[in-house]
């Protein structure tokens, strides 16, 4: 069988990594992207496996009733977003179905027999023109633009209809402008960053070399040129961050802030976090997020909070502020620093952060014997595996896992149920609207004897 033949096939259902599966007559398993559950479609096969083919779409013969026309002239090209042609509450209750296959697979009878109903994810406040940041790539030719499907070859783009309308101003300037196209052919991509603090944007330009001085010289050209462009720093590897308007390296990376209120208090919490660390890219779904890990916390008596995986302490800090003593760890520089800014800005005395690999700071809190009444976690995609079994020696009567990979959170909260903790509540987050991947908040108590 040619691996380039057309096939027909009924789309059965999507899965983790928002692949649409069907059958083949003979029952191989074809996974295929931009499809939804119900339709028959036509694919073109472009490689087989062992367990299954992967294809691309050809042609939806019989759409479904949830599919509409995306918005986006690029759809479909560009790899970014997956999901644009399903209607909106589509895309939530397809993300519920994901998630749910996912805890089922990994975590088998021990969900299903918990009988937690998962209900359809937050909506974000905002379907486009959500994303904080965006990162572009720069091809050999001098082009710029999001990655291609499963390929490193590039998408020019002129905008982006997912991010703040502030970074698309400064992307549909860049590329008419003289002093930009100085310094492409010595970039491999860059990143725009949204400070909502101010509206503008800051550039970090991902250099093969170290700056010259006429790439300082179109640097500043730049931020002249183009009014919503706050900064523009120059990443390179083994050289540090480099400030092209002070001509050196830069002792700290500029900083981007978001004030925001927290239930019903009247003052609002000021957080701020270094560029190029990371943050929520969808900031006003964040204050939802962290609504939701507040009302966990509240549940429980939450004397001693520990947060792991703490970054800038985006749950630390507001966990602090109603009352809990929190101590946050993170191996990452900036991000304790911002954090201890964070909390010094906010004249917060119960709240201290601890620069360490997040492993090595449990077995140091296990050996001095440390207890906690509630965990916070919040790992990075790949989750947290060589920790959770550690846990339960914390004693935490409740755990709050943050999650942005429903795969390695149903791993992890698998081996956690095999260490005394029961799944209590799972809230699904639509951070990531268009796209296929979800945020997920599980709060897990401790099984009493």
């Amino acid at each position: 069988m040619s691996r380039k033949e057309l096939h027909q096939l009924v789309i059965e259902k999507l899965v983790p990594g928002g692949f649409g599966l069907g059958r083949l007559n003979d029952g191989i398993v074809v996974l295929v992207r931009y499809v939804l559950p119900g339709e028959k479609v036509a694919v073109r096969e472009t490689k087989r496996r062992k367990d299954f083919i992967s294809a691309t779409l050809v042609e939806v013969l019989t759409p479904s009733p949830d599919r509409i026309d995306p918005p986006c002239p690029i759809y479909g090209r560009c790899g970014g977003c997956d999901l644009q042609h399903a209607a909106g509450p589509a895309q939530l209750q397809l993300k519920k179905d994901i998630l749910l296959e996912n805890m089922q697979r990994a975590s088998g009878s021990i969900f299903t027999h918990l009988g937690i109903p998962i209900k359809a994810p937050i909506a974000s406040p905002k379907q486009f023109g959500y994303r904080q940041r965006i990162r572009l790539h720069v091809d050999r030719k001098g082009r710029f633009g999001f990655f291609r499907s499963e390929s490193h070859d590039v998408e020019p783009v002129e905008q982006c209809l997912l991010a703040k309308e502030g970074l698309n101003h400064v992307l549909r300037s860049l590329h008419d402008n003289v002093n930009f196209a100085g310094l492409i052919p010595s970039s491999t991509g860059f990143e725009l960053l949204f400070n909502p603090e101010n509206s503008e944007a800051i550039m970090l330009l991902h250099f093969k070399r170290r700056p010259r001085p006429a790439d300082c010289q179109n640097a500043v050209a730049l931020t002249r040129d183009l009014e919503k462009l706050s900064a523009i720093l120059m990443k390179v590897d083994g050289y540090g961050l480099y400030d092209p308007l002070q001509r050196t390296i830069a002792p700290t990376p500029p900083t981007l802030s978001q004030t925001f209120r927290i239930g019903d208090s009247q003052s609002g919490l000021t957080i701020s976090w270094e560029a190029g660390g990371f943050s929520q890219v969808n900031l006003d779904q964040n204050q939802n997020l962290i609504a939701i890990v507040l009302e966990m916390l509240a549940a429980g008596p939450n004397r001693r909070v520990l947060d792991l995986y703490c970054g800038y302490g985006n749950f630390s800090v507001p966990a602090a502020f109603y009352g809990g003593k929190v101590l946050g760890i993170d191996v990452q520089k900036g991000a304790i620093r911002s954090a201890r800014r964070n909390v010094a800005l906010a004249g917060i005395q119960n709240c201290v952060f601890t620069k360490k690999q997040v492993g090595e700071g449990v077995r140091s809190l296990l050996k001095t014997g440390e207890t906690f009444d509630a965990i916070i976690l919040d790992p990075p995609r790949q989750g947290a595996a060589d920790i959770v079994h550690l846990l339960s020696g914390l004693c935490a009567e409740q755990i709050i896992y943050i999650s942005c990979n429903p795969a390695t959170l149903a791993r992890d909260l698998a081996s956690l149920h095999q260490h005394g903790y029961t799944l209590s509540r799972l809230v699904p987050v639509d951070m990531f609207p268009q796209t296929h991947h979800l945020e997920s908040v599980a709060l897990l108590k401790q099984r009493t004897l």
